[in-house]
């Protein structure tokens, strides 16, 4: 017989059941909508409005041209930087370290995501208060082999979202590993009170829990509230891992560099997964970091004014419809309304992008306790913010 010339094809195997679980994230499927359609106001994705301050800038362009940038640097971040971190989270943050416990990630979301590789297996469970970022959900789920998290929703009332510690206790289990929660919140603009975090804390000690907590937003909160770093709590400072960056503070989302903290066993068994992921963050970006932590903080006090002015003209437009109800944010820069009818949120946030020309995420995508909200991002300028709620507020009132 002769060989025949026909080539053989082959099937292609499947995907991995973890990736098939997921979707990507809510907010960057709106946001990548409201980038196709025109004349859509964008209130969905959290980049400020302001520009990176020129002394970061500069920094960085001294950096560059010292010839500083170009190569790769040490996985955990440069030595200076992680100096710099030590002494601002000791003296923002009553967290007393030293740097072979710091490790400078490629943004905040990939410090998140080397954390919950590496502290759980599929058969774990882990706790998320929420609503909660809505990447937090889907990171928790890939480290759990496609698993959901176990969600512990906060108590929504007319002066805010609140813990409820039994609400919380009654949910772990054997199998729980952490507790995981975002300070000041994303989405909902809740701040966590020292009761509550000290509510937190007994809880994972007396179950053997770490606690994971997400502190982006750390410098804006209003009405003359606190931030609490539980790390600050010296019984449970080596069972708490802290996230932290200068995406938000600094006006600097694009530079990716974020931080976390551990105790050093467990900062070098991270190291593992983020030298997997990353091999080291980005130089130039690191050299601006130093720039922003070390600098002054008047920039962000600028920031802060601004976001109480936006935050102000959100409570202004919602309150123009009889069809919401919501709280005034304690921190971060979202505003997390409710529909007093039930709605097919996601839905709605699709329509909107099509229908009122307003892009915003829904409240879904942010675990239980989000459904029936959407999130609006005030981190933008005054005459758009305005604008997509204005859009919003006559849209809803037409036809809800």
């Amino acid at each position: 017989m002769k060989p025949t010339d026909k080539k053989k094809t082959y099937g292609l195997k499947g995907l991995s059941s973890v990736v098939s679980s997921i979707e990507v994230s809510a907010i960057k499927r709106v946001q990548n909508l409201a980038s196709s359609s025109k004349g859509v106001v964008s209130l969905a994705q959290g980049t400020p409005s302001f520009f990176t301050p020129d002394y970061v800038k500069n920094a960085i362009k001294d950096a560059m041209d010292k010839n500083l940038t170009d190569k790769y640097t040490i996985g955990f971040g440069i030595e200076p930087l992680r100096v710099a971190i030590v002494n601002k989270l000791k003296k923002d943050n009553g967290i007393v370290t030293e740097k072979e416990q710091i490790i400078v990630t490629h943004g905040g979301i990939e410090g998140l995501m080397a954390v919950f590789m590496t502290l759980l297996n599929p058969d774990d469970e882990m706790i998320v208060l929420t609503p909660d970022y809505a990447s937090h959900i889907t990171q928790v789920k890939i480290a759990l082999g496609g698993k959901s998290p176990t969600f512990v929703p906060l108590q929504e009332t007319t002066k805010g979202w609140i813990l409820d510690p039994e609400l919380l206790e009654k949910a772990v289990t054997k199998k729980t590993k952490a507790i995981l929660f975002c300070n000041p919140c994303n989405p909902t603009g809740k701040v966590f009170t020292k009761v509550e975090l000290k509510e937190i804390v007994r809880i994972a000690l007396k179950h053997n829990l770490y606690i994971i907590s997400d502190e982006i937003y750390e410098y804006f909160l209003y009405d003359g509230r606190e931030h609490f770093s539980t790390a600050s709590f010296s019984e449970v400072a080596d069972r708490t891992i802290s996230v932290f960056g200068v995406s938000k503070s600094y006006s600097m989302t694009g530079w990716r560099i974020g931080y976390l903290v551990a105790n050093k066993t467990l900062a070098s068994q991270i190291f593992k997964i983020h030298d997997s992921l990353v091999t080291c963050p980005t130089a130039a970006s690191q050299y601006g970091a130093i720039a922003a932590i070390n600098g002054p903080k008047n920039e962000i006090l600028r920031f802060k004014k601004e976001y109480e002015k936006r935050r102000q003209i959100c409570m202004e437009e919602l309150g123009k419809t009889d069809r919401l109800e919501f709280s005034a944010p304690e921190g971060a820069y979202y505003i997390f309304p409710k529909f007093k009818k039930p709605v097919d949120d996601f839905a709605l946030a699709l329509e909107m992008v099509e229908k009122a020309g307003v892009a915003l995420v829904p409240g879904s995508a942010f675990g239980k306790g989000g459904e029936n909200h959407v999130r609006i991002t005030y981190c933008y300028a005054q005459d758009i913010l305005r604008e997509g709620l204005q859009r919003f507020v006559k849209y809803i009132n037409k036809h809800l």
